[in-house]
């Protein structure tokens, strides 16, 4: 017996640095947001700049997956937590994202409706268009 438990904590060991250095699976990055539209010749009278430059954010079931648990950030640059999900109607469209805001190691934490002219996808975080102190009057919801 003294013998067999060194040796299952030896086995224990090597297969738990086997899976730290497996290589994870290749992840195709989200469109980018930042595509500006083609714009006519001619806007019409109620177009406004910020109306034709908006794009609506489209997301597969896979991509929407690939962004939960990535950080949050606030315009003004402060870590403000972890995308939760996102909402999204038939055709993929984006139709709000749900982000876990505040708190520490998952304690604490308040889950916030944020829609998508309040952030957007930038490399590997969220970044919001408000403040921290803005993020702080988002509409709450309760966790599923």
């Amino acid at each position: 017996m003294k013998k067999f438990l060194p040796a299952v904590a030896f086995a224990t060991l090597l297969s738990t640095s086997a899976f730290a250095q497996t290589t994870p699976p290749a992840v195709t990055p989200a469109p980018s947001t930042t595509e500006k539209p083609m714009t006519p010749a001619t806007p019409s009278a109620t177009a406004t700049p910020s109306t034709m430059d908006v794009k609506p954010l489209v997301l597969t079931e896979a991509e929407a997956k690939t962004w939960v648990d990535k950080v949050v950030v606030s315009s003004d640059g402060k870590k403000l937590g972890e995308v939760a999900a996102f909402a999204r109607d038939t055709s993929g469209k984006v139709t709000e994202m749900h982000a876990d805001i505040g708190g520490f190691l998952g304690i604490g934490e308040t889950r916030v409706r944020l829609m998508p002219t309040q952030f957007k996808l930038d490399n590997d975080q969220v970044v919001l268009t408000l403040t921290a102190e803005q993020a702080k009057t988002l509409p709450k919801i309760v966790k599923k």
